[in-house]
């Protein structure tokens, strides 16, 4: 007795040889293609916020605070994503409010900032620091053009009396 021929078989396509590690494949990299373009699209308006005048002009005032340097020490730096945001309009006027973690050597805390813009200035109304166990740290200026251009933490080293300041850390 003869064995009848095999049955004609169709070759098998490349997906039906490989969908098993191709579709967790194509779901990791999507999932990792959209967590990158979210990273993206956070650090861009990070950067945007951090470029801002009243974000620059709140950091200075933070860094130049002799009462904040004593509590978190040198160097102060701000925190991954600002929380907050900036608006404008053509006429000059605005807002602004950030809140920023702080951290230093010896502590945290969180700037707390809102700014009003009129005529193409900004006004600081509130600005302060908040640091565990001390009073909120007040950053904000009777005269804000004059603060501007003074560091109170440069003149007080220039003065030799800054309260229980350590030496600048060399970076």
């Amino acid at each position: 007795m003869t064995l009848p021929p095999p049955l004609p078989t169709h070759p098998r396509g490349w997906w039906a040889r490989h969908w098993r590690w191709a579709v967790p494949l194509a779901a990791l990299l999507t999932i990792t293609a959209a967590a990158g373009a979210g990273w993206f699209g956070l650090q861009q308006v990070s950067r945007m916020a951090r470029g801002s005048e009243p974000y620059q002009e709140a950091m200075r005032r933070a860094r130049c605070s002799v009462h904040l340097v004593a509590h978190l020490g040198e160097p102060i730096q701000d925190g991954l994503l600002p929380m907050g945001g900036i608006e404008t309009d053509s006429s000059g006027t605005g807002s602004s409010q950030f809140v920023v973690h702080l951290s230093g050597p010896r502590g945290k805390g969180r700037l707390f900032l809102q700014a009003d813009r009129a005529q193409g200035r900004w006004d600081y109304p509130m600005l302060y620091v908040l640091v565990k166990d001390a009073e909120p740290i007040d950053l904000t200026a009777l005269d804000d053009a004059e603060a501007a251009t003074q560091c109170a933490l440069e003149a007080c080293r220039a003065q030799g009396d800054c309260p229980a300041l350590a030496p600048p850390l060399e970076v």
